[in-house]
């Protein structure tokens, strides 16, 4: 497994995060997609929760408290407990600054350790292949977020190489 290419990752998504919730609200982000589906809030808080969790994996310190991000799981979303999109996109650049150190610190051998769980079952996950399978969690999420930019009526903002905004 190879640090740089997990970084790599983490990085492709902040530039996608960053152009998909462009010029959007906090109350826009609190929308549910009907018929059904979660908010861009909770997906963005989703993530958020995950990189702050993955510190760990490479022994750091989360930089929040994971008890902020408790309506950001997979029960049921209430907004009454949602962080504001602005502050949710402060905390993804922090936690991306501290990914990013925290991944050109590490060593093969951090990498090789065994993880301390594995969300698929895997007997042999590695610290490296649970933070790919999260860099793949966050990129299948942030997938999401273009969707939900789109169904909250705002133009596309990942476009063709050639494609101009409209």
């Amino acid at each position: 497994m190879n640090s740089e290419t997990i970084l790599f990752q983490f990085q492709v998504g902040e530039y996608v995060m960053q152009k998909n919730l462009a010029g959007l609200s906090d109350a826009e982000s609190l929308t549910p997609p009907q018929p059904g589906g979660n908010s861009l809030n909770w997906v963005v808080g989703h993530i958020v929760r995950a990189r702050n969790q993955a510190l760990t994996l490479l022994g750091e310190t989360p930089l929040f408290n994971d008890h902020d991000f408790q309506v950001y799981g997979a029960q049921s979303f209430s907004p009454t407990g949602a962080i504001s999109l602005s502050e949710l996109q402060v905390r993804f650049l922090s936690l991306g600054s501290a990914l990013s150190g925290a991944l050109k610190l590490s060593t093969p051998a951090t990498l090789e350790a065994v993880a301390p769980f594995s969300p698929t079952g895997n007997p042999n996950e590695t610290v490296g292949s649970l933070l790919a399978s999260i860099a793949f969690h966050e990129a299948y999420h942030l997938g999401q977020t273009g969707i939900l930019r789109r169904m909250l009526g705002k133009p596309g903002a990942i476009l063709a190489p050639g494609e101009e905004a409209p």
